[in-house]
């Protein structure tokens, strides 16, 4: 049995329903590094969502509380658990020079008002370079706190195919080929401060219609799950 923190999206968070007898201390999520390591934006207005968990993760974006969620809980964990599937959100910059994360959930609660601020977008040159800062400090709190070495990173090749052939759609028009390879040097940087990263088999980077949230290329098949468990209970 351990305690589990997690940090991603639907990847890890999905995995974490397999696992049996662990308790999930915390979960941030919608929250790309880049804004976690912004300072919370006081530019934003009010905005109500329907879903308390879509709530709970925008104004986890805004208010930037990933590092002081495992400062606080970090007593606690046994395993942090992390995907990089916030990432491909890309980010927007505001004018008082924090960023804030292009979610669905902020477009839904319409918090951004009259506001067009620039997108960062995922994988370009500025985006790295934004994203690079943030995962130095996230390893640097990880570290503090005796964390880095109870920290598995999960790297999951998208899905261009359905378990019955079908294509998947893509996602704001980003391949899974090309997402493939905007991921590359993310990765890569995270290896290369000693966190430990575990690629889910191209074989089982496959999406299916029985999924609970449906096809994407990041919903895979039950043995995709599966296999990212038995890495879990390999390191918790």
């Amino acid at each position: 049995m351990g305690n589990i923190f997690i940090y991603g999206g639907c990847v890890t968070r999905d995995t974490y329903e397999h696992l049996v007898g662990h308790t999930l201390l915390e979960y941030v999520a919608r929250q790309s590094l880049i804004s976690a390591n912004s300072p919370a934006t006081k530019m934003l207005g009010a905005g109500e969502l329907a879903s308390p968990f879509q709530s709970r993760s925008l104004n986890g974006d805004v208010d930037s509380v990933l590092f002081s969620k495992v400062r606080s809980r970090s007593s606690e964990v046994d395993l942090v658990l992390v995907d990089l599937l916030s990432e491909r959100l890309g980010v927007f910059a505001l004018p008082d020079k924090t960023y804030i994360t292009h979610s669905v959930e902020l477009k839904k609660s319409g918090r951004l008002g009259d506001l067009k601020p620039p997108l960062v977008k995922f994988g370009t040159d500025k985006h790295f370079h934004l994203w690079r800062r943030g995962m130095l400090k996230f390893a640097r709190v990880l570290e503090s706190r005796g964390l880095l070495e109870k920290t598995l990173v999960f790297d999951t090749p998208w899905a261009e195919f359905t378990d019955s052939g079908e294509e998947v759609p893509l996602f704001r028009n980003i391949s899974a080929v090309e997402a493939g390879l905007l991921y590359v040097r993310y990765y890569s940087f995270i290896e290369e401060l000693g966190i430990r990263v575990v690629r889910l088999p191209v074989e089982l980077a496959i999406s299916t219609e029985s999924h609970k949230w449906g096809v994407a290329p990041y919903h895979y098949i039950e043995s995709a799950y599966l296999w990212m468990r038995d890495r879990v209970y390999e390191n918790v």
